[in-house]
């Protein structure tokens, strides 16, 4: 289809990221929604679904300015989101693959994205160019993990809820993929404050990259754990043919 060291102590990182966010009162979110989250699936030993780069990936690169770094939230505020991957090789028995970069990027709880101006919204017409906010990539340790500390993301017009991501061998790009979210935990999360108010009208089965296919968006919902109060961690497998 086709369209234009692991952190040693997550609880630690994770509770920084939310006395970080309250620390901005005038920004954080305030729902004390703790419903637990609806399961999503976390990806499986499958080649991940090929994706577009979309319209925002960071002018030159995220390997070029440099954003080697697992908390990329860079001051944005929002439900706090953790996401573990795992990468695996589909054509050797889904090994692990250590030493492989992921880059990820996606838009604030507002649905702007750092690094592009001239970008209608909720906001009206806003410019982030310069910004490098919720933009990163790391390396895979020896068990083919990562982990990024971020905020869970917003929505604009047309798309479904997502994330990018893209996976290198050293220089070598080996996949353009986007990820999405159970629609029940990002509804709930889209209408507190700080986000768009409203539900993301496109669903994930109507969107133009994940409604394709059923079988691909199974492989592209993350699975997630947590409440709006406490945050949340979304894990997925990743998998390439090598």
């Amino acid at each position: 289809m086709q369209r234009k060291n692991f952190l040693k102590n997550a609880v630690g990182l994770f509770s920084t990221a939310l006395v970080m966010d309250a620390c901005k009162k005038a920004d954080v979110i305030t729902d004390a929604t703790s419903s637990s989250a609806t399961a999503g699936t976390s990806g499986s030993c499958v080649v991940a679904p090929t994706e577009t780069d979309g319209p925002y990936p960071y002018p030159g690169g995220e390997i070029n300015n440099p954003l080697n770094r697992s908390d990329i939230t860079g001051g944005q505020t929002g439900v706090a989101l953790k996401i573990t991957f795992t990468l695996v090789n589909t054509n050797n028995s889904c090994a692990l693959l250590s030493g492989y970069r992921i880059d990820i990027w996606h838009c604030n709880a507002k649905g702007y994205y750092s690094g592009y101006g001239n970008q209608p919204g909720v906001l009206g017409t806003q410019s982030y160019v310069g910004s490098t906010w919720l933009r990163g990539y790391q390396t895979t340790d020896a068990n083919g993990q990562l982990a990024f500390i971020t905020i869970y993301p917003g929505w604009y017009a047309s798309r479904a809820t997502h994330f990018h991501f893209e996976v290198y061998n050293g220089s070598t790009l080996l996949k353009i993929g986007q990820l999405t979210m159970p629609e029940t935990i990002s509804d709930a999360i889209h209408v507190t404050a700080g986000y768009n108010g409203t539900i993301n009208t496109t669903r994930n089965a109507n969107d133009s990259v994940f409604g394709n296919s059923a079988t691909d968006l199974a492989n592209q919902t993350m699975s997630l754990a947590g409440s709006i109060s406490a945050g949340y961690t979304a894990t997925h497998t990743i998998g390439v043919a090598l």
